[in-house]
């Protein structure tokens, strides 16, 4: 499969799985007018060609005790063996819950799981104890809140007011038990994961299973279901980009300007870097670039932008495995 021959109706799939991943897919056959075995067959050909690599959920680990301090590296004479050692390492550490490879001021992206700046500081010397000779500079930032928004652009959407998750924001501690943190380790690694193999994995009725999931959805422990997408399977490009504003009266204003914009994905707000942070995915440079012009015109408040473009995620996981 090619980028030609990803037709109109595998597109409407990869959005309804974009929207929500666990939909049965009887729910996605109605949505995109085909039989339940034809998108069957459609989503294993998506998988096997490598368009989605992953399934995974979104679970506000806030309310779980967490928060998130996020790493950028530059390294220096750093070959690529010991590259892959830094990011094997992090890919495997617990406390990482996503990593990335990227192109620009910084070479790899990385967010922590933390329950404080001591757990990070711990975590943190161990790492450069094992790779500080390779690194030449590092930026560190305090995660607040992820907007997750929608890939519009896979229908051709000129907007996408489709409802968004959040992790981070205002929010209360849930309590958990062991069972729903079972529940949670099997869900976060494969957010298609069937009902009755989750009940046969930790020994619990399939009812039991379904209730607990659909408490942990309604206390917005868990956000919503995901799948990664290879983006460069469509020849788009993943970029980063920082904004300094002069006044940050409007940044609902360019929250909702991200939400329906159909191109971006993400919206990071962090204490430390910049005022305010998005993630796209666009066909080229310059589609990218009329949209920083559509930014600026709307928000002459930006002072400055700047950005950087990702490779790929080498890992992307919402629950720890401690």
């Amino acid at each position: 499969m090619t980028q030609n021959n990803l037709d109109l109706k595998n597109k409407k799939i990869l959005y309804q799985l974009d929207s929500n991943s666990r939909q049965p897919n009887t729910q996605i056959a109605k949505k995109v007018g085909l039989s339940k075995d034809i998108v069957n067959y459609r989503i294993k050909q998506l998988e096997r060609e490598g368009y989605i690599k992953s399934y995974y959920s979104i679970i506000n680990f806030y309310k779980l005790g967490y928060s998130s301090i996020r790493v950028y590296l530059k390294l220096i004479s750093c070959p690529l063996s010991k590259e892959k050692e830094i990011i094997d390492f992090l890919v495997n550490n617990q406390k990482v819950f996503y990593v990335i490879k990227i192109d620009g001021d910084y070479d790899i992206g990385f967010g922590t799981y933390v329950k404080n700046i001591y757990d990070f500081e711990k975590f943190y010397i161990e790492f450069k104890k094992n790779f500080k000779k390779f690194i030449k500079n590092d930026e560190i930032s305090i995660f607040t809140k992820a907007y997750h928004f929608h890939r519009g652009y896979i229908l051709d959407k000129k907007e996408d007011k489709f409802d968004y998750e959040v992790i981070g924001e205002e929010y209360n501690l849930e309590k958990v038990d062991d069972l729903d943190i079972k529940i949670l380790k099997l869900i976060a690694k494969n957010a298609r994961i069937p009902i009755i193999e989750i009940a046969n994995k930790i020994k619990q009725p399939v009812m039991t299973v379904a209730f607990r999931i659909k408490q942990l959805e309604k206390k917005g422990v868990i956000q919503g279901y995901r799948f990664n997408f290879d983006f460069s399977k469509v020849d788009y490009g993943y970029y980063k980009v920082d904004l300094i504003l002069d006044d940050i009266s409007r940044l609902k204003d360019l929250i909702n300007y991200c939400h329906i914009h159909p191109n971006i994905i993400y919206v990071d707000q962090t204490l430390g870097r910049s005022d305010f942070e998005f993630d796209l995915e666009v066909k080229n440079k310059e589609e990218f670039l009329k949209i920083i012009d559509d930014l600026k015109e709307k928000f002459p408040e930006i002072r400055e932008w700047k950005y950087f473009t990702a490779r790929e995620y080498k890992k992307l996981l919402y629950y720890p495995e401690e």
